[in-house]
């Protein structure tokens, strides 16, 4: 059996070109590593690429496409993709064939209805043009990049008068505490199968200081006062403040409350801070603290300008997801005792 292989333009003119001297399909097959169909195929095509050789195209580039008018309706398709992506407009695969049916019928052309934009032209078509297939993520799309732009110019006279270390950024996350990784190492013949991802969830609170020289105790939100699971435990010694509520979420009187505790503190420590929260509708603008300044970012801009967005939430989520896998183990070990 013959090892596929793919011919480039100038392999191809020298096959069809030694195919005069009547030598065997076989002796060819065996020679440029191709089957006898691949052979037979390449002299049924030698008119095709005779002329595309002598039209001066690259010897070394692989045929892709069978014609100029395959070449043409590639290009368009390619080229409404780009227009698509430079709008952030997502564009899944059946919309892209749906789009490549379209352009084929305007086109025309005897074999216009023939064309079924099918998984495997889609596969093709994105190996042609190295378009990979990723899960949008992100709000960045949306920033306007002016607002960005004057917030960082208005930045250094708004921060001049507090020194680095009371300079401070809060920031709210979810997190799924008890997800288990969406990914898994399976047998080469093993079906890759689970139940429903947990979709159980708290609210996290984290608080830095611009040097990270002051971590303030991350505020965790649930949905029980007590769950069973701190029944013998204080709460108040978690590295933690607890807090509940039906729907495990922020809300205004939480975030208030823990702003008092924190200007408190602020208070013992004879400090004054200036906190960069986002504009959440939890957070009241219309309250002021003794040793707080709050500084509300540009709507639709955190993602650019919060700096717990910049990769410091996700640091906390990656050190954390490394606890429930030692917890798994720990547990599969005492349920074996």
């Amino acid at each position: 059996m013959t090892t596929k292989h793919t011919l480039t333009l100038s392999e191809k003119i020298q096959l069809i070109r030694e195919n005069e001297e009547k030598v065997s399909y076989r002796t060819f097959s065996d020679r440029y590593k191709i089957s006898i169909g691949s052979v037979s195929n390449i002299i049924k095509r030698k008119v095709e690429y005779i002329e595309s050789y002598e039209q001066n195209e690259s010897s070394t580039k692989k045929r892709n496409l069978r014609d100029e008018f395959s070449q043409q309706h590639d290009q368009q398709v390619y080229e409404w993709f780009v227009i698509q992506r430079s709008k952030n407009i997502p564009v899944s695969g059946p919309l892209l064939q749906e789009r490549a049916r379209q352009i084929r019928q305007q086109l025309g052309g005897t074999a216009a209805s023939d064309f079924k934009a099918s998984n495997g032209w889609l596969e093709k078509f994105r190996i042609r043009h190295s378009i990979q297939h990723r899960v949008i993520c992100g709000e960045s799309a949306a920033v306007d990049p002016k607002t960005v732009d004057e917030w960082k110019k208005r930045l250094p006279s708004i921060i001049e008068q507090y020194d680095p270390n009371d300079v401070y950024n809060a920031d709210e996350t979810g997190l799924f505490f008890k997800a288990l990784p969406d990914r898994s190492l399976v047998m080469a013949k093993e079906a890759c199968k689970d139940g429903k991802l947990s979709k159980e969830r708290f609210t996290v609170l984290l608080c830095t200081n611009m040097t990270g020289t002051d971590k303030l105790k991350p505020l965790l939100i649930g949905k029980a006062t007590k769950p069973r699971c701190f029944k013998h435990l204080n709460i108040k010694e978690l590295p933690v403040t607890w807090r509940s509520n039906r729907t495990s979420w922020m809300t205004a009187s939480l975030f208030d409350d823990w702003l008092v505790c924190v200007n408190q503190i602020m208070i013992k420590q004879k400090r004054k801070i200036l906190l960069f929260i986002d504009n959440a509708p939890c957070h009241n603008p219309d309250i002021e603290y003794s040793n707080i300044s709050l500084k509300f970012f540009p709507p639709n801009t955190t993602s650019k300008l919060q700096p717990l967005d910049q990769g410091i939430i996700k640091n906390f989520k990656c050190y954390y997801r490394e606890y429930p896998d030692s917890y798994y183990f720990v547990r599969e070990h005492y349920a074996f005792i």
